[in-house]
């Protein structure tokens, strides 16, 4: 507890600091100030690709706000979307991971969750990977929310959407004009820096960002399974550092937006079996992405919605083989490369208490190349491909009458690849009141196999599918209750059935040993999420929440890898004063079991904020304590490593420090 009480005092006297010249400064409004009723009043636009109330939408939702990213100082959106019922990560210091309600197939790269930026698919080509960990191109700051929908949705937005999709909103300019600096650091030599600047006049406003980090990682890592070699110990292999820039242009009807970031890092774990402890091993990926998208009512209930987008995803990977200090050791280079582009066209009509949804999309990926080789021999593998696909897909809300609303949809999308997928979407809304909504949705969603899978080889330990490869697919049955039940109070409870065939699993070839993707997976998940939400004027906000989530194999009765059973969460906004507020988040996640069948320990974190509203005209302060406890946890690692489990950091800490200034920024010195 004496450890504890240490970091609460380091980060308490960090942000108190400033507090002495808060007294004279205006507090600003924000979602905060909002009650339960009016936060339920939110539109979001994922659930149906329309704006709509959360508290209606065919799907159960959360809405994670720009304040509270602040307020808790999540860094990066794998720590925002842990913090939600049903999700949890895993990092094996390459890339995170996001598991939902149970599900979390070892290194399978995201690709069975949808991200999208302002509604805009940002998956990759080529491992169709969503990039949650600091490999995720854009800074927290430049969010206004985000949208949560759980559930299939594959219905409207096809490939991926197998789980959920997680809808970034990137927040819009207000003023004449502002420009924005901050600087952090942090544990293990981690600093960011930042800038950002934003203007409006007329119909015109635009948004441009950008920023680096860099940090050393840890400076020691143990890996018991390599004790034999520098007595287990990577040193100084944990460095990480990415670049990011933002643009955001719009006038009127139109908007442009373009996305860039790069982020490298080094592998300590010895992935494929590489050399322990040789900085030779690392990697990079990069993401870059323009998205134009043009508005326009047609009429005064019709809409339409036109969008191309072009986006370029890269991949290199150097592994160093042979032993560490040995004259045989050499490189390995394994690289990807994908250029694709689209257009998408959407129609959104009102007919009276009806709505109509109908849209059309095209994507073709004119480059998508996977190479491997050995340092001066020639190419293991050197693979092309060009796959395009098409979709229509429709969706129809019908007010029923006494409350009732009937979503039904589906899409229709063609690979050609892999042929026809059929996505049907249907649910049923009973909404009574503006206090209590009780939802039932059923949905098919599928996952196309990716190029990765269906074409990677090297010849030596990896081989291309026996046979081909067919689509994922999910039926899933959902039933929510939502209710209100204070103005400062609500609650909700989920019931889920998920029922998936076909997956695709990396196996032995028993002839030659060398692994294969093939679809021999069939898994079933059934669970139970309560949660309540408080918020009261002035700041206090809190959510606490508790998941069951059953996953396992129907064939043999086991439970999934990857899969704690049990998940509690608890997360509050206190005000410490008028102008400081604490951050208090508790993470609880049950054990787990390993790919190489060994147990995973429960982990309980403890993580602490605290931060400032602006004083000083644009001045605003925070300080973090991560796993305040200081506890040993460790995160189940994917097949390449030879770790079953991670270690995970121990205490650390973040200082930050931003300055804005804005044209109508009320200025009162101290």
């Amino acid at each position: 507890m004496s450890h504890l009480w240490k970091a609460c005092h380091v980060c308490a006297m960090v942000v108190l600091l400033g507090l002495s010249a808060l007294g004279q400064t205006r507090s600003d409004e924000d979602v905060l100030s909002l009650g339960i009723a009016e936060l339920g009043k939110i539109k979001v636009y994922s659930a149906s690709r329309r704006l709509e109330q959360a508290s209606v939408a065919p799907s159960s939702v959360s809405i994670i706000t720009a304040e509270e990213i602040r307020r808790y100082g999540w860094r990066t959106l794998a720590e925002v979307l842990r913090s939600l019922r049903g999700f949890y990560t895993s990092y094996d210091r390459s890339y995170t991971y996001l598991g939902v309600r149970g599900f979390q197939r070892p290194g399978d790269y995201n690709s069975r969750v949808l991200l999208l930026l302002n509604g805009h698919r940002l998956n990759e080509n080529v491992y169709g990977s969503a990039l949650i960990g600091t490999e995720f191109p854009l800074d927290l700051e430049l969010i206004d929310h985000i949208e949560v929908v759980r559930g299939p949705g594959s219905s409207l937005f096809g490939d991926n959407a197998i789980f959920g999709v997680v809808n970034v909103i990137t927040r819009q300019p207000t003023n004449p004009y502002d420009i924005e600096v901050s600087g952090d650091v942090a544990s293990f030599l981690s600093r960011t820096g930042r800038i950002s600047a934003s203007a409006t006049r007329g119909r015109l406003s635009s948004l441009i960002s950008g920023s680096l980090y860099e940090s050393a990682g840890q400076s020691s890592l143990y890996f018991p399974q390599f004790s034999s070699s520098n007595g287990g110990i990577a040193q100084n292999l944990d460095g990480n550092r990415y670049a990011h820039l933002f643009s955001d242009l719009q006038y009127g009807n139109l908007r442009l937006q373009g996305i860039y970031g790069s982020r490298r890092k080094i592998i300590p774990t010895a992935d494929y079996e590489t050399n322990f402890n040789d900085p030779g091993t690392r990697i990079t990926d990069t993401i870059a992405q323009f998205d134009a998208d043009y508005k326009r009512s047609i009429t005064d209930k019709t809409d339409l919605e036109v969008r191309t987008f072009y986006q370029h995803y890269n991949y290199d990977g150097t592994y160093a083989y042979g032993g560490t200090n040995s004259p045989d050791r050499y490189l390995n280079y394994d690289s990807s490369l994908a250029d694709s582009t689209g257009l998408d066209a959407m129609l959104d009509h009102q007919m009276g208490r009806h709505h109509l949804t109908l849209g059309t999309s095209y994507e073709h990926s004119f480059r998508v190349d996977q190479q491997n080789h050995d340092a001066g021999l020639p190419p293991l593998l050197n693979d092309h491909r060009t796959p395009w696909l098409s979709a229509v897909y429709g969706e129809m809300a019908l007010d029923l009458g006494h409350h009732l609303t009937l979503h039904a949809g589906a899409r229709f999308d063609y690979f050609d690849a892999y042929g026809a997928a059929l996505s049907p979407r249907t649910a049923l809304v009973y909404a009574p009141n503006t206090k209590t909504s009780v939802k039932y949705i059923f949905g098919r969603a599928f996952r196309a196999p990716n190029v990765y899978e269906n074409y990677y080889m090297d010849g030596v330990s990896t081989e291309r599918p026996l046979r081909p490869l067919q689509k994922e697919n999910i039926q899933s049955h959902e039933l929510v209750f939502e209710r209100n039940l204070t103005p400062w109070l609500g609650a909700t409870l989920d019931a889920y059935y998920n029922s998936l065939d076909n997956l695709v699993e990396w196996v032995p070839d028993t002839a030659n040993g060398m692994t294969h993707a093939a679809n021999i997976g069939q898994d079933h998940g059934r669970g139970i999420e309560v949660e309540l939400n408080a918020k009261w004027k002035l700041g206090w906000q809190g959510r606490a929440s508790y998941s069951l989530a059953d996953a396992h194999n129907p064939l043999n009765r086991q439970r999934l890898d990857n899969s704690p059973l049990h998940q509690a969460k608890l997360n509050a906004i206190i005000p410490a004063s008028r102008h400081a507020f604490g951050g208090i988040e508790l993470l609880y996640a049950s054990a787990q079991q390993t790919y190489q069948q060994t147990r995973v320990a429960p982990s309980f974190l403890t993580n602490l904020s605290l931060s400032t509203t602006p004083f000083w005209g644009g001045f605003e302060l925070s300080a973090t304590c991560y796993n305040a406890t200081n506890r040993r946890w460790f995160s189940p690692s994917p097949p390449s490593t030879t770790e079953p489990a991670i270690l995970q950091d121990g205490r650390t800490f973040r200082f930050k420090l931003s300055y804005r200034f804005s044209k109508d920024a009320s200025r009162v010195l101290p």
